[in-house]
C-alpha cells in the first residue's frame, strides 16, 4: 500500500524550478522511503542544494537518509552508511 504525503507547499515552490526529469526521479525516490518508513519525519531544507532528510525524529542527528537535489542531478545518500 502506498502510503500518500503531500510535498510542502514551499519546497514545492523550490522543486519546480528544477529540471522535470529530476521532479520526476526526486518524487518516485521520496515515494518509496516513505512506503518503506511511513512513519518518518521529512526534514527539509535550502542551502547549497534543496534537500529532503528522513529521520527517526525531527532532529537531524536522527536522519537515516536524505536526496539533495542539485542544478542537473540529485543523490541518495546515507548519513549513518551501513548502520
Amino acid at each position: 500500500m502506498k502510503n500518500s504525503r503531500p510535498i510542502h507547499p514551499d519546497f514545492q515552490f523550490l522543486l519546480d524550478y528544477k529540471d522535470p526529469h529530476i521532479i520526476e526521479i526526486f518524487i518516485s525516490l521520496r515515494q518509496f522511503i516513505i512506503d518503506l518508513y511511513p512513519d518518518c519525519n521529512e526534514l527539509l531544507y535550502h542551502t547549497h542544494a534543496l534537500t529532503s532528510v528522513f529521520s527517526v525524529s525531527d532532529k537531524l542527528s536522527d536522519a537515516y537518509c536524505m536526496i539533495p537535489i542539485y542544478t542537473n542531478h540529485l543523490n541518495l545518500g546515507f548519513n549513518k552508511g551501513t548502520l
